[in-house]
């Protein structure tokens, strides 16, 4: 029949143990990945509703994008990347370089 044959009462009541602490460990894990699932589902829903709110503010802006773009400073790197001044308030953004 199975691997349980020919055991002894005792051997298959330890048997039934093992597999019951297994079977708990399992459900046990399981339930841990429903609640970080959980979790992370309501985190993303935060996220989605953060965006959706910045993105509506950003788009009753005036003027936005509407004129050209100011000069940049830029400076040499010598890790090989330049670094934009974009804004006083927003500090320095660094780009790899490019070959020209």
């Amino acid at each position: 029949m199975s691997s349980f044959d020919g055991l002894s009462r005792e051997e298959l009541m330890q048997k039934v143990v093992e597999l019951q602490q297994g079977l708990a460990e399992l459900s046990e894990k399981v339930d841990t990945v429903k609640g970080e699932n959980t979790q992370l589902r309501e985190e993303n829903n935060v996220l989605k509703d953060y965006l959706n709110n910045l993105m509506a503010k950003v788009g009753k802006m005036p003027n936005l994008g509407t004129t050209a773009p100011s000069k940049v400073m830029l400076q040499q790197n010598p890790d090989g990347a330049q670094s934009v001044k974009v804004n006083d308030h927003i500090g320095e953004l660094t780009a790899p370089a490019v070959d020209d």
